[in-house]
């Protein structure tokens, strides 16, 4: 067994190369190479190399001669590598003919040349080649710390063809020391690595190693050797690998011997050792002869077992020999005094030279005084000056970053600045719209697009900016992309049939939910299609094409035109801010230079890839790839909610109706607070909402906050952006004030991007509406939040008689309600408790408590004391407490026929009726 193991370790160190590659080339090719190359170089070397390997383990004469051939060129060349993998060659042929010593002074030959020359993966070769030595003599203190050597240099350089090797060779090491466990993970292992790097030469080996474990087994698992038997046979065989064809074959001789088949055992054995004896591999000689002592003494023929125990003895006292054993030990011991005489003589060189310059030293040194001087100070001024460039570099900095804050700002407030005058544009012109008739519609709609393309131009500048300051990122949601993509690319039907374009659509998305950023999707096609429609003339085509790629999962948008087309010179600036080049619209402008600097900024922040295709006066075509596959877009920022499923515009418009029309028209007791500083905007929020509304304004937020703490307004419209206090500061005011808390606010701003509004929301903010707005979509909103209010009111008139479970966590409403319950209840037997006293106990203005009675009860403060009062006299009356009139005065009414009215208009009957009931 352990002989065996030793065969295999030996052929493990084939090749510094792919064994197979070797192998498989024909040696005549090799040495017509050889003969037509007339050069003595490193080619040459190379050549004798690959001979040295073909012969391996088929003529060992043929292979040692060549190896031998190799050192002597490279060495006198020079050639270094090459004399060190000779000599690393060489000592595996030595090895496999168990010419141990030889072996030896070899692999320390090559070691030496390749450490001296940074050769660190032959270095690794030579460890793995001494360790291979020592196992084959049972040195396995030696053989183990060799082995670790080569396998940690194997590591260390990512070399797997030296790793398949070492771990093969520890594996044959744990056999021996009787670990069979530990001696399958390594052969495994390294049966692994020889797979994937395609070692098909020496997979043979490997798969002889795995049989052996099996074969050894108590009791032996036959049919897993012969499997793996088998196949390294068939590896062997087709690599060309006769050493290993050898062993496989001695191997399954044993396997058929252990079951039975003595006279196939015979065969493959004899066979095996007919191989071993003409290749003059002594060590599978030997154990192939004692298989053939075993097979003997199963067929009863002592006398040829005799005959092979004999021959198995000359072997192994050969292989054995004390002498040979010692001359390896002499020949370490010999390197390793070389070594050290080496180093001996550099520092008997090193001495010398600091004896011959030791008077140099003593004359320079007032020379090296001075100039170290002049160095130390010129690397202190080289110091100060590196010290204040790096000051100044983050003073740059400091102030570039400051900068970048200050263009944020800067486009944020003058966001503001131009889209509330829009919004006074706008929205006027919404209700100008509806009350001017046909004649003077043309110029009202001139003006409406104009105000509308001013206002896409501001959004793209600060959607520009924000990429520019790093502000922008990519939030994705799960919904309907089809469902979303058609309802969205329908509003652009319109436009087309108004430029009479032939506008074609294809949409190939599969139902089903995706993960997108709807808002940078509705971006990149706005801006797209917006461009193929404004260099289309009227009878051209827009061809949009929406698909996801079968093979990459990826959303993939094609927008084509048959425009004017882009000159060639224009094309690498195309997507540059700004720029604009004589590409002339349809209409006879040119373009801004923002919508397709915005989208490649958003493709490029989407990791997405976008592609332009043109030719002048023949139009264009720009692809967008983006990924939709959740695993692709770990990048983005994933979103709590889903997409909601949306409805086309016509949709939105008729149900917005439909709920004005259902809902009424609101009377002028509901009280509307507009917080807004541009007196113009102010005024015109009042005027829409003429005789529906009581209408409060105010110019900022520090007098929004008192007149909402005083009068108590039924709805807060307030803008965002405010000297003092702002509208989030407002907000948060509101939601503090126990007066104020309950009143709905609704926002308007002209940051319209997710965070604002996110902050804005998280305050306690009711709705979000962006400038400019449309007045009838403020007005359903507000319309919105008073009939939500409605709807409290009936929860809290319902839990003011049956309060929520006591593990319901109160609201700030929740809250005042319990105590003006509680506070009425204390008086209840008080005739004079009234409004006033209420109102005391509260600590609030008469008006104050009227409001937020009235807002969170839909009731006056007095018809609530009467509703308490009676609704407890209903509880003494059903109990039987007391008499009619005693429960009368204990629950605050003087008089018993006042009594006896309200409970009846209460309850629908009298007192004496409801005790009878």
């Amino acid at each position: 067994m352990k002989n065996h193991i030793a065969i295999m370790l030996v052929i493990a160190g084939l090749l510094n190369m792919s064994p197979s590659c070797a192998q498989n080339q024909r040696p005549d090719s090799l040495l017509r190479v050889l003969s037509r190359h007339r050069g003595h170089d490193s080619v040459r070397v190379n050549l004798y190399l690959k001979l040295s390997h073909y012969y391996f383990g088929v003529d060992q004469t043929e292979s040692s001669a060549y190896a031998r051939d190799a050192i002597m060129l490279a060495a006198k060349r020079g050639y270094a590598y090459g004399e060190a993998r000779a000599h690393n060659q060489l000592a595996l042929i030595h090895s496999l003919a168990n010419e141990a010593e030889l072996a030896i002074a070899c692999a320390l030959r090559a070691e030496s040349i390749a450490e001296r020359n940074g050769f660190r993966a032959l270095t690794g070769e030579s460890y793995r080649v001494m360790g291979l030595t020592y196992l084959d003599q049972e040195d396995f203190a030696k053989a183990g710390n060799f082995y670790r050597k080569a396998e940690m240099r194997a590591r260390e350089m990512g070399n797997k063809v030296l790793l398949a090797k070492t771990l093969n060779g520890e594996g044959g090491m744990r056999i021996r020391q009787k670990d069979r466990p530990g001696a399958l993970k390594y052969y495994l292992e390294s049966l692994k690595i020889a797979r994937e790097i395609g070692m098909s030469f020496y997979m043979a080996l490997i798969l002889s190693n795995i049989g052996e474990i099996y074969l050894s087994g108590d009791p032996a698992d036959l049919d897993n050797a012969s499997q793996y038997f088998t196949q390294a046979l068939e590896s062997a065989r087709i690599s060309g690998n006769k050493n290993g064809e050898t062993n496989a074959l001695a191997n399954l001789g044993k396997v058929y011997m252990l079951q039975g088949k003595l006279a196939e055992s015979e065969t493959l054995l004899l066979q095996s050792l007919k191989m071993s004896d003409q290749m003059g591999i002594r060590i599978t000689s030997q154990r192939t002869y004692m298989k053939l002592v075993d097979l003997s003494l199963r067929q009863y023929n002592y006398k040829k077992a005799s005959e092979y125990i004999q021959k198995y003895y000359a072997v192994r006292n050969y292989l054995m020999n004390d002498e040979r054993t010692k001359e390896m030990a002499r020949l370490e011991e010999k390197y390793q005094s070389e070594k050290r005489e080496q180093q001996i003589q550099l520092l008997k060189q090193e001495k010398r030279f600091e004896t011959a310059s030791k008077n140099f030293w003593i004359i320079g040194s007032a020379f090296l005084l001075l100039a170290a001087t002049a160095i130390y100070l010129l690397q202190q001024s080289r110091n100060k000056k590196a010290r204040q460039v790096m000051t100044i570099q983050k003073t740059l900095i400091a102030e570039m970053e400051e900068m970048d804050l200050m263009k944020s700002r800067f486009f944020a407030n003058i966001s503001h600045e131009f889209r509330t005058p829009l919004s006074l544009i706008a929205a006027p012109l919404e209700e100008l719209t509806k009350e001017v008739g046909s004649s003077g519609q043309i110029n009202l709609n001139l003006i409406k697009r104009n105000a509308n393309r001013l206002l896409e131009l501001v959004n793209q500048l600060l959607d520009l900016s924000k990429f520019e300051a790093g502000k922008m990122e990519i939030i994705v949601s799960m919904g309907e992309l089809g469902q979303w993509l058609r309802v969205f690319i329908a509003s652009f039907e319109s436009l087309a049939e108004a430029r009479k374009i032939n506008f074609q659509t294809t949409i190939d998305v599969p139902e089903g939910m995706f993960a997108f950023d709807q808002d940078k999707l509705e971006k990149i096609l706005t801006n797209l299609l917006g461009n193929a429609f404004k260099f289309t003339s009227s009878g051209d085509t827009v061809q949009l094409s929406v698909q996801v790629t079968n093979d990459e999962g990826d959303l993939e948008v094609v927008v084509s035109d048959t425009g004017s087309g882009i000159p060639e010179k224009d094309l690498p600036h195309i997507f540059s801010p700004f720029f604009q080049s004589q590409h002339i619209t349809s209409d006879g402008q040119p373009g801004t230079g923002l919508g397709l600097a915005l989208v490649n900024e958003i493709v490029k922040l989407y990791r997405g890839l976008l592609h332009v295709q043109s030719r002048e006066h023949e139009g264009t075509t720009l692809t967008v790839q983006l990924p939709l596959e959740v695993g692709k877009l770990t990048f983005a920022r994933f979103a709590s909610e889903p997409i909601p499923p949306i409805l086309a515009a016509s949709q939105m418009h008729d149900e917005a109706v439909l709920r004005d029309e259902i809902m009424g028209p609101v009377t002028t007791e509901a009280t509307i607070l507009v917080v807004e500083d541009n007196r113009e905007l102010r005024e015109f929020i009042a005027r829409a909402f003429p005789n529906r509304y009581k209408v409060l304004t105010a110019e900022n937020g520090e007098i929004g906050l008192q007149v909402a703490t005083e009068q108590v307004p039924d709805v807060i419209i307030s803008d965002v952006m405010m000297p003092g206090i702002d509208g989030i500061q407002l907000t948060e005011c509101v939601r503090q004030q126990e007066v104020t808390c309950h009143i709905p606010v609704l926002l308007l701003t002209a940051r319209s991007d997710g965070e604002s509004r996110m902050r804005g929301l998280l305050t306690g903010a009711d709705d979000y509406l962006s400038k400019p707005f449309s007045t009838d979509e403020l007005r359903v909103r507000v319309l919105n939040m008073i009939s939500q209010r409605k709807r409290l009111a009936q929860k809290f008139q319902k839990e003011l008689v049956t309060p929520s479970p006591a593990d319901t966590i109160p609201s700030i409403d929740d809250k005042f309600l319990i105590r003006l319950r509680e506070t009425v209840s204390e008086h209840l037997a008080d005739p004079v408790f009234g409004v006033e006293q209420l109102a005391a106990e509260m600590c609030l203005s008469r008006t104050q408590l009227f409001r937020k009675v009235k807002a969170l009860l839909d009731t006056t403060p007095v018809d609530l004391i009467n509703d308490i009062r009676l609704q407890r006299a209903a509880v003494l009356i059903r109990s039987r407490a007391d008499t009619l009139t005693q429960i009368s005065y204990s629950v605050g009414f003087r008089e018993q026929s006042y009594f006896a009215k309200k409970f009846r208009v209460k309850f629908g009957v009298s007192p004496r009726e409801y005790a009878n009931s």
